[in-house]
């Protein structure tokens, strides 16, 4: 058995094709071999979104690749005539994500696309609302002429007038002919007078 080593560094999320190294002219590609667990070729079950291989080539295609997909993969080659196996080994350094040149466009593009839309919203949104201000203008509301039926109206700045009080008249001209004369010596005995008057006159039979 011959073992071939070789180191590749791919970086994480990308698409990775390891060469068999043990596949040539006098050897054909049997499987792979993955961290010594899994088997990776026909008749085998595995994850055949994830990985891929060429049959003739023994190249192993892995999509989307994970940090802790990191390891040692093994292609194993069986000679043409049968007499001894080649094992091909590659080392597999997965490396971590880092933000590039290319994802900082990326990100800058999208914050101008908000921003665009933020303010596109923010327009459409005052026009709007002068549009709807100059087809439908608010009325003035008149409080007076809203009063409920029956309610009187009044002016607040208007000063009441008085009423006069009724009473007695105090006109000079007149005084008399309500309190009478006001003379002591004019006073009368009228129950006397009444008396006299009965007495001279001849009774009715």
């Amino acid at each position: 058995m011959k073992a071939i080593s070789e180191v590749t560094e791919v970086p994480a999320g990308s698409t990775v094709v390891l060469k068999c190294g043990s596949n040539d002219f006098n050897h054909n590609f049997l499987f792979w071999i993955l961290n010594n667990n899994t088997i990776i070729g026909p008749g085998n079950t595995y994850n055949e979104k994830k990985f891929k291989y060429e049959v003739l080539s023994g190249k192993l295609h892995i999509h989307n690749v994970a940090p802790t997909e990191a390891g040692y993969y093994q292609c194993i080659s069986k000679h043409v005539d049968g007499s001894s196996l080649s094992v091909g080994e590659v080392e597999m350094i997965v490396q971590s994500p880092t933000f590039s040149g290319g994802d900082a466009i990326k990100v800058a593009a999208i914050i101008i696309s908000l921003l665009v839309i933020i303010i596109c919203a923010v327009v459409y949104y005052r026009l709007k609302r002068e549009w709807n201000q100059y087809e439908h203008p608010v009325e003035a509301e008149d409080e007076d002429d809203e009063k409920p039926d029956g309610e009187e109206i009044y002016n607040r700045t208007t000063t009441a007038i008085s009423q006069p009080v009724p009473g007695p008249s105090r006109n000079p001209s007149s005084e008399h002919l309500i309190y009478g004369i006001d003379n002591e010596g004019l006073d009368t005995d009228f129950n006397s007078v009444f008396e006299n008057i009965q007495i001279k006159s001849p009774s009715l039979i």
